[in-house]
């Protein structure tokens, strides 16, 4: 059957564009036959729907070619993993991988570093190295940041060299799936087991989804303290920090605080464009400077959106037999990215001053006491990561030198790395600010209260407390 794969795949090559080949027909899998259909899978639904609806013609045609009666059915190859997943019982094969397949697009070599995301990145490879500051590492990121590409990558690094310990990467929800169907089946002895006997590192997603199921959260933390004391390797991955995960017993909150945790930040610019080029590159095709800077610039969502913005260009340069120019660019941001509010420095320094009710004089003054300084490098670290301002630009907005602007960033950097109200302040004005930069979700300036440093958004309280 490769046979009749890659027939299809030399009649495929012949009808399309090359750019098209590559972008959209080479990433698909044969996956085989069932009854009179060709399973393919597809990356993403995306990439599915795209296909069914601009090729599916040509590849009913290549198969005809082949002198076949057969037709196609196109899959979402992560749907496929799932879904063999949830239909069998906890995976447990003499190889040593457990639970959901690693991809292998997600290793060190293929993440873009950047200040956004370096100590996560630094903290992941020390870990997969074995020479980790602590075995136990909770990464937390927004959607499309690279907390997945960063666990997986842990696991695939560790894979790949040799060691007598099996890897095991489940979600939130695959664990307590497994758990229930342990339960119901009388295997529960069992399925406690295969997680904590011969593990050599234990990968949990999206732990915020452990949420208000209680024996579900008592049955982790127990497995969590045989694999601590054991001395193995865990990486979490979750949306926001333990301490913001509401209806979440004590005893696993704290088991998630026992480690490393590691906030992950949207790209920079200088990041975003680092991601263009790389992310062009595979692609087969580099971009002029002038594309790079404007994608860079608008496209300040997650790395999901950064990549299908770059498909989204190959294919319209495909499509229309363009090149990809500046203007062709424009038109795609225009359909794809909605209408944001434009974020000032101005914004940001009103923000620190009502957050810790101190005046703009303040802040541009030369008082030295110390709640005035501390906002002055909060304000300054701020407008270096949110805005495409200069070092030099930011420090005469506050009456400021180069160095001194230097100085705050690597402050704040090194409160950031450490536990503690501090860096749960920082964390919370930067959350506003990407709350702000949402179109869907404006700041309330009701919401923030300079005294105490707690703030209320609509019925969900955010940080319970500072």
């Amino acid at each position: 059957m490769e046979k009749l794969w890659g027939g299809i795949l030399e009649v495929l090559r012949e009808l399309l564009p090359e750019a098209s080949f590559r972008v959209w027909i080479k990433p698909l899998k044969y996956m085989g036959l069932k009854e009179n259909r060709i399973l393919i899978a597809c990356p993403n639904q995306f990439s599915l729907e795209w296909i069914k609806e601009n090729y599916l013609p040509l590849f009913r045609e290549a198969i005809k070619k082949q002198k076949l009666s057969l037709d196609v059915e196109f899959l979402v190859e992560e749907e496929t993993i799932n879904n063999a997943i949830v239909q069998g019982e906890l995976p447990y094969d003499p190889t040593r991988l457990l639970g959901r397949k690693l991809s292998g697009r997600f290793t060190f070599e293929e993440f873009v570093v950047g200040e956004c995301n370096r100590l996560a990145y630094a903290t992941c490879w020390a870990l997969a190295n074995k020479n980790p500051k602590s075995p136990i590492i909770y990464l937390c990121a927004g959607t499309g940041l690279g907390k997945s590409h960063l666990s997986q990558a842990v696991g695939n690094y560790i894979l790949k060299n040799p060691g007598k310990g099996k890897i095991c990467y489940l979600t939130a929800q695959d664990f307590t799936a497994h758990l229930v169907r342990a339960l119901k089946q009388d295997r529960f002895d069992e399925f406690k087991e295969k997680l904590r006997k011969g593990l050599e590192i234990l990968m949990l997603e999206e732990v915020h989804h452990f949420a208000g199921k209680d024996f579900t959260q008592q049955e982790l933390a127990l497995t969590l303290d045989y694999l601590y004391d054991a001395g193995k390797i865990v990486v979490f991955t979750a949306n926001r920090p333990p301490q913001e995960i509401e209806r979440l017993d004590d005893s696993l909150r704290s088991r998630f605080q026992a480690g490393a945790i590691v906030r992950i930040n949207p790209p920079d610019y200088q990041t975003r464009i680092n991601i263009i080029r790389r992310k062009a590159e595979k692609q087969g095709i580099k971009l002029k400077e002038e594309v790079i800077d404007y994608l860079a610039q608008n496209l300040r969502g997650d790395i999901r959106q950064i990549e299908s913005a770059i498909v989204g260009l190959v294919a319209r340069s495909s499509l229309l037999q363009e090149p990809i120019t500046l203007s062709l660019a424009q038109e795609l941001i225009q359909e794809i990215t909605p209408q944001v509010p434009s974020l000032t420095k101005d914004f940001i320094i009103d923000l620190v001053c009502r957050y810790f009710k101190v005046s703009k004089e303040d802040l541009t003054s030369k008082k030295r006491q110390r709640k005035i300084s501390f906002s002055r490098q909060v304000a300054m670290y701020l407008c270096r990561r949110f805005t495409d301002e200069s070092l030099q630009a930011i420090g005469k907005l506050f009456n400021k030198d180069h160095a001194t602007v230097v100085y705050a960033i690597k402050n704040i950097n090194k409160k950031l790395s450490l536990p503690g109200p501090t860096k749960y302040q920082i964390e919370y004005l930067c959350r506003e600010i990407e709350e702000y930069l949402q179109p869907t979700k404006p700041i309330n300036k009701k919401e923030i209260k300079a005294d105490t440093g707690q703030a209320v958004s609509g019925s969900t309280r955010r940080l319970k407390s500072l």
